[in-house]
């Protein structure tokens, strides 16, 4: 019984230190980097970029800080979110995933919110279905209430494993697809917004290298590639 007792306290021990040394390295590979991201239209022509810059929090949280940049140059605004690593998965804020031109539009107005986490487990796997994610976020101009965004992810579902090169090198990736639907309500009243969507993400990241999204009939809308990692 001794004995019995003595192993599982080592395999719990072992398992925790796994934990640590798995999010010990996601932290130390992302913190203190610049992701830029190139955003380009249906055509091809540039819309502008984004760019992350992650901050280590603790042991197992990195603070991302986002903006976005026009086609003319031009700061348009930002925000802050979180990426936390549990050991079993790297679960990044929902408010990551406002589009860049929802931020754009919100840029002179304070946005708060609680916010689901989106989750991308260590194993991922071909075929394997995600969970869903929501965010729902206050847009407020001067302490007065203007609007309420709500913004939904579902249907993630793993298609493959590809390489994917861009500027910044290559990178071994998930394809992941999803749905997504946002709606963003003034006086109560809201008119949803559904869009497709593929997403490379890559595990060594913790974070997309290239994203499409379609329109409901399919119909491509726009790009976001990856370009530089400083």
């Amino acid at each position: 019984m001794k004995r019995v007792i003595t192993f599982l306290t080592l395999l719990f021990f072992g398992c925790q230190l796994a934990i640590a040394q798995n999010c010990n390295q996601f932290v130390g590979a992302v913190s203190g980097k610049k992701l830029t991201y190139l955003n380009q239209d249906a055509k091809g022509n540039s819309t502008g970029k984004l760019i992350y810059t992650a901050t280590k929090k603790d042991a197992s949280t990195v603070t991302v800080h986002s903006e976005v940049i026009d086609k003319n140059g031009k700061s348009a605004g930002g925000g802050d979110s979180e990426i936390i690593c549990d050991g079993n998965a790297i679960k990044i804020d929902m408010k990551a995933f406002v589009p860049a031109s929802s931020m754009k539009q919100f840029s002179n107005m304070k946005m708060t919110g609680d916010a689901k986490y989106l989750a991308y487990p260590l194993n991922l796997s071909i075929g394997q279905k995600l969970d869903d994610g929501a965010v729902t976020i206050d847009i407020s101009n001067n302490g007065q209430s203007m609007s309420q965004m709500q913004m939904d992810i579902v249907n993630r579902t793993v298609e493959k494993a590809e390489s994917v090169t861009t500027n910044a090198g290559s990178f071994d990736c998930y394809k992941i697809t999803y749905d997504a639907t946002m709606k963003i309500k003034m006086m109560g009243i809201g008119i949803p917004v559904h869009i497709k969507a593929a997403e490379w993400y890559s595990p060594k990241l913790g974070r997309f290298v290239k994203s499409e999204t379609y329109d409901k009939k399919s119909k491509l809308m726009g790009t976001m590639m990856l370009d530089t990692i400083n």
